[in-house]
Parts: C-alpha cells; structure tokens; sequence
C-alpha cells in the first residue's frame, strides 16, 4: 500500500522551510552588519548545512533536499572565493547542481540514451524485480526531468540578475517550488495513463 500523496508532501516540508525560508530570516537579520551581500549570503546558506549535517550525524538518515543545499553551497563558496564577484554565483547555490543535471538529462535524450532508462537499468542489476521502463517511456521522464531542473536554474539565474536580494530570496523559492511541483504533476499524470493503459490491455 503507497503512502498517500498529502502525506509524502508533509515529510518535505521542514525540509523546505529549513532550505527556503531559513535563509531569508537570517540574510534579514545579518544583513546589515556587512558592506556586501556576498558574506550574508554565506551566512545565510550556512545555516541549513549545519542542520543538515548535524541531523545526519544523530539520525544516520540523509535528507535528499538537504544534502543537494549542501553540495550547492560548498561549490557555490568554492567557486566565489577563487573568482570573487558580486556573489551571483552564491545566490543561485540551489541550482548549481541540479541544473548541470537537467541539461545532462536533455542531453541523453537528445543522444537516443535517455538517463532514466540507463539509472534504471543499472539498479535492476542489483534488483532482478525492479521493472525497467520502456524506451520511451524512459525518454519521456527524461525529458520531463531535464526540462524541469533546466528551467528552475535557468529562471533561478535570471532572478539573480534582475532582482535586489532580498526579493530575490523571498520570490527565487516559491517559483522555483512552483517548476518542480508542475514537473512532478506531468510525471503523476504520465504514470496514471501508463497504468491506466496497461489495465486496459
């Protein structure tokens, strides 16, 4: 029996509040104690790493949501400390490394090797009774994937580089909320017609 949808939501959201909303407090409240933005947003970004890793440590569970903040922030912090700038780079942290990953989804389809259907293919090694998807099939979740971590990053960018800060934290989370919520409701409608389909014949 599938937990129901409400449900799954609910376990994402102290995630999503600690990764969103978070940020915006406390680049508020540290912001003006700095010349810059590039060192509150730090800051700012800081803060859900740390309950991250710490809620890692004492539950030995990993949080999906968390751990991707994570590997955005520490490459954001990278690449601004060895080019400097005005921080844009550290702004768009979320979507420094789900977006390379949505133009790597639009990639394989575009090559005929769609990467849904070659991760698929590859847990069913070691999971004889995993059901592969068929080709197309794969194309279309990798499509529908690509697409949605592509234009979150691509929208995330052009935020950055239109807006103040400020608007930008408080507006650059629920759009992109809004991108990943219209991609994850083509999937759930896909796979509906797919099941609804094989029941029919």
């Amino acid at each position: 029996m599938t937990t129901p949808q409400p449900v799954q939501l609910r376990r994402f959201l102290p995630s999503i509040v600690l990764n969103a909303v978070l940020p915006l407090v406390v680049y508020s409240l540290v912001r003006p104690y700095f010349a810059g933005d590039v060192t509150a947003l730090i800051i700012a970004g800081a803060i859900p790493l740390v309950v991250t890793v710490v809620g890692f440590v004492l539950r030995r569970k990993l949080d999906v949501v968390g751990a991707i903040s994570v590997a955005g922030f520490v490459v954001a912090v990278a690449a601004q400390l060895l080019t400097g700038g005005d921080g844009l780079i550290v702004k768009v942290q979320g979507v420094i490394i789900t977006g390379p990953i949505g133009v790597l989804f639009l990639l394989s389809a575009l090559i005929g090797r769609p990467l849904v259907g070659v991760i698929f293919q590859f847990l069913a090694r070691r999971n004889p009774g995993l059901r592969v998807p068929t080709k197309g099939r794969a194309l279309a979740l990798t499509l529908v994937f690509g697409g949605m971590f592509t234009l979150h990053a691509v929208v995330a960018v052009a935020l950055a580089l239109l807006l103040p800060t400020p608007v930008f934290l408080a507006v650059s989370s629920p759009i992109g909320l809004g991108i990943i919520a219209a991609g994850f409701l083509v999937i759930f409608l896909m796979r509906r017609r797919w099941h609804a389909s094989a029941q029919q014949s």
